[in-house]
């Protein structure tokens, strides 16, 4: 029989258990990085991820296998490949027709040795992955790629086999500068082909100027040199390893596959930590490894949001657009010329909701115009966490936070921000953050705002997890201000804050808050202040009302149960009409009950119908807003009048009002038929249309019902809103044609306020355009902020509006009283495709303003 040595055996599996720590050597490896001319912001992004385990001498051996770096060069500034000269160069460039018919197609546009080009040719092809700098972006003058730096990617890529390259630098019209109008268009088209573009190529190649300088194929050195490329800090490159199903890293003495390098790295981080390798283990290989991981394709588990925020929060974009646009084909969306950078950022987060949610402590970026609690891009992480998921309501993401108050701000050192907490065994209690410099430079107003709410007494600092004991990395809080309007715990988020350390007395307590999507910040359409107000307003009107806190009062809570025995007995002792403390009698609760037997009962006894309660309910109101169909009609038998409201402190509806808000299309059709009036405007000067209007997503029956019953189409809500404007504001075409066809104004005299038209182009709806103009829409008519239809449509950056506005005789000439044309306008935002079609379209980009500026001189971006 065999003899084991036990404690032998033990000590070797406790040996293995209790593996050495690593201790981090942040500080270390930056400088060392410094000193060999790598950059401040990857040396310092890879210092606390990808080498922040490494030692000196580890990274000594990846140096010592990089060969032909000049002196003195910084190495994000190295090039991969350099003209030949050439006294008279030549250009390989495709044709117009071949680049339309690839768009036409949604189908790679490749080119051989040769300068040949094919779309999807049937050998197969290989995509590059490379960054523009480098060496092989497009020409400047848009004069195609220099014919040697074609020869010399193929004699590279040529030992893998390959016939045909696809390069985005050929592919896709290049040269900024230098674009026409229809190049232009056929670009934002063509982006939508990269994702198919990238998933069926043989091989996608990337190519970075330092990796090519490394003569090792050794999957980990490649991994900590393409680490420290340039390469690894773009947005669009991104996308490109995300989508490729084959990926092939280019060293100096050959290829290395990316999942080659993910499989070894993972062995290593195994070995090195064992099974903790993949979530928080810290070492030299998991960290390395996590990055390369989350880069590679997945096709069973996809791409989520939270992936896409920390696979980019290091890369850059020569076009702010980019750090959206990018995105798109990773994501399978489709992008559209028109978008602007924050339009695009809702589009991806509405894109994926959930996963949205876990991003709301991703710090660095200032927050976005909505949703207001996520972060406006994923470039510029300093810290973050990605949290467990809140719920995406249609105000805001509800969650569960510890919450603690904020007293005051103390003064401190420029960059800390240094605050005072609720305490329950001190005065206060103080803790330390930091404000991310992006977000000082980029947002200041957000700052402005959280010093007036703490000020105010509303400010609060809302985390995922308890602030103490310190840790070696910063936690992420929530700085928010209080909603105070509403009851429940709602807030606007303002900032995010690195926090530091924080005095063990501070006091947290776990709430659930509604994390508003407007940004208070905001101008735009749907965020801000102010649409959070009206939207509040709205919502609370919607409420479901209920017999909660009865137990004081006795009449009340028989008459919520439907107690007819009791209610008989009491109401022999107590008033029928006496209120509870929301105003409500004993008829309010039975109406909001749908107790229409005892509802009977105290109209017998005296109840009256005219009571309002403290948010201008009557029991009607009450009995139409839970949808109570025989409520209603034992109160309108008793004589109630279906047109009856009161404005004093809530919205003023009347019972249409109401029952449209619910969305009860058999309510609506019910008090029509007992005789409310479509047209009359309720005690909030609210007119029922604009309800019908608001909500007519969801059921457009409700409008037609209005509208059958002789509903006036030109009567307005608050004397300005009328129900064209509304639909405009809605991008609702369909209920557009439909107020037109019963005679509505198609520019209703709305005055001090913007037109139907006015709404349809600030959103971007064509069809709206389109709708109101048939109808007679002046075309040549001057805003309330003195600009003309085809001026708004250049600071919205849609030319294809633009092109439907001068169809119908807009002027791209026109002026606004300081002499701003359409293109200066195009060219103060930044809208360089809109900039373009207006030069086509005849604009003069010499004329001047009032200040002698020319369109030119304005550019911005472009």
């Amino acid at each position: 029989m065999a003899s084991f040595d036990i404690s032998a055996i033990l000590s070797a599996l406790g040996a293995y258990q209790q593996r050495e720590t690593r201790p981090p050597n942040n500080r270390a490896v930056k400088q060392y990085l410094l000193n060999k001319g790598v950059s401040e912001s990857i040396a310092w992004s890879n210092s606390f991820n990808e080498l922040c385990y490494w030692t000196e001498k580890e990274l000594d051996e990846i140096f010592n296998n990089l060969h032909q770096l000049p002196e003195n060069v910084p190495l994000d500034k190295l090039i991969s490949f350099v003209p030949r000269a050439n006294p008279a160069p030549v250009f390989v460039k495709p044709s117009l027709e071949s680049i339309e018919q690839s768009a036409s197609q949604l189908g790679a546009l490749c080119v051989n040795r040769q300068g040949e080009f094919s779309i999807n040719p049937k050998e197969g092809f290989a995509a590059l992955s490379h960054v523009w700098s480098q060496g092989l972006g497009a020409d400047d003058d848009n004069r195609g790629l220099d014919a040697s730096l074609l020869q010399q990617v193929f004699d590279k890529v040529e030992p893998l086999g390959v016939q045909w390259i696809w390069t985005d630098s050929l592919a896709i019209p290049g040269g900024k500068r230098a674009l026409n109008l229809i190049e232009e268009e056929l670009k934002g088209a063509l982006i939508n082909a990269m994702a198919d573009i990238y998933r069926q190529a043989k091989f996608v190649v990337v190519l970075d100027a330092l990796c090519l300088r490394l003569n090792s194929t050794d999957p980990v050195k490649v991994a900590a040199v393409i680490s420290l490329g340039i390469w690894m800090t773009r947005m669009w490159t991104y996308q490109e390893i995300k989508l490729a199903n084959n990926a092939i890293i280019a060293t100096g003495c050959g290829f290395v596959t990316f999942a080659n390098i993910t499989d070894s790295l993972k062995g290593l981080a195994m070995e090195e930590v064992g099974e903790n390798y993949d979530s928080t283990a810290k070492g030299k290989y998991p960290y390395l490894y996590r990055t390369f991981r989350r880069l590679q394709r997945d096709d069973r588990l996809g791409v989520s949001l939270p992936d896409v925020a920390f696979g980019c929060g290091y890369r850059h974009a020569w076009d702010k657009l980019d750090y959206a646009r990018a995105l798109f084909p990773t994501l399978g969306i489709e992008w559209k010329t028109k978008y602007t950078l924050s339009e695009a950022m809702h589009i991806i987060y509405r894109h994926q909701m959930r996963h949205a949610t876990r991003l709301a402590l991703y710090h660095g970026p200032p927050r976005a115009s909505l949703p207001g609690w996520a972060p406006a891009t994923f470039n510029g992480l300093v810290d973050g966490k990605i949290i467990e998921a809140g719920i995406w309501e249609a105000r805001g993401m509800r969650r569960s936070w510890m919450t603690t108050k904020i007293l005051s701000i103390v003064p401190s050192k420029p960059g800390a921000l240094v605050l005072a907490l609720e305490s329950d065994f001190a005065a206060q209690a103080l803790t330390v953050g930091f404000i991310s410099e992006q977000t000082q430079k980029e947002s200041p107003r957000s700052i402005e705002m959280f010093k007036k709410a703490v000020s105010e007494g509303n400010a609060y600092l809302l985390a995922d997890e308890p602030l103490v004991p310190k840790q070696a990395m910063s936690r992420v809080g929530l700085l928010v201000e209080r909603f105070t309007k509403v009851q429940d715990r709602q807030a606007w988020v303002l900032l995010t804050l690195a926090v530091g350390e924080t005095e063990e007395t501070y006091k947290a307590e776990k709430d659930d808050w509604l994390l508003l999507h407007e940004n208070p910040t905001s101008e735009e359409m749907f965020s801000g202040r102010g649409f959070t107000e009206l939207s509040v307003d709205i919502t609370n009107s919607t409420k479901p009302t209920t017999g909660a806190g009865l137990e004081e009062y006795p009449l009340h809570e028989a008459a919520h149960e439907g107690n007819s025995e009791q209610v008989s007995m009491l109401i022999q002792i107590i008033d029928v009409n006496t209120v509870d403390g929301r105003g409500w009698t004993p008829l309010h609760v039975a109406a909001a009950a749908g107790q229409h037997e005892v509802i009977s009962l105290l109209l017998e006894h005296g109840a009256s119908m005219e009571y309002f309660d403290n948010d201008d309910n009557s029991p009607l109101i009450l009995a139409v807003d839970n949808q109570h169909l025989e409520a209603v009609l034992a109160l309108f038998s008793a004589g109630a009048d279906v047109n009856a409201s009161r404005s004093t402190s809530g919205l003023g509806l009347s019972p249409l009002s109401s029952a449209i808000l619910k969305g009860g299309l058999e309510m609506v059709y019910l008090l029509l038929a007992l005789g409310a009036n479509p047209s009359k405007v309720d005690a909030g000067n609210w007119y029922p249309l604009h309800f019908a209007l608001q909500e007519t997503g969801s059921n457009g029956a409700i409008l037609d019902a209005l509208l059958e019953a002789g509903a006036d189409v030109n009567t307005p809500s608050q004397k300005l809103l009328y129900p064209v404007d509304v639909a405009a504001r809605q991008g609702d075409a369909s209920s557009i044609r439909k107020l037109l066809s019963r005679g509505a104004l198609p520019d209703p005299p709305a005055e001090g306020a913007d037109s139907p038209l006015y709404h349809a182009i600030e959103l971007g709806s064509s069809e709206c355009i389109t709708a109101l103009l048939d109808a007679g829409a002046k075309i040549d008519v001057t805003f309330k902020n003195a600009w003309t239809p085809i001026m708004l449509a250049a600071k919205q950056g849609d030319h294809e509006i633009g092109k439907i506005l001068v169809s119908r005789g807009a002027a791209v000439t026109s002026a606004s009283p300081e002499g701003l044309t359409a293109l200066h306008v195009a060219a103060m935002n930044g809208n360089r495709v809109f900039y373009k079609w207006l030069i086509v379209a005849g604009a003069d980009e010499h004329a001047k303003d009032a200040q002698g500026r020319t369109a030119k001189s304005m550019i911005q971006g472009f």
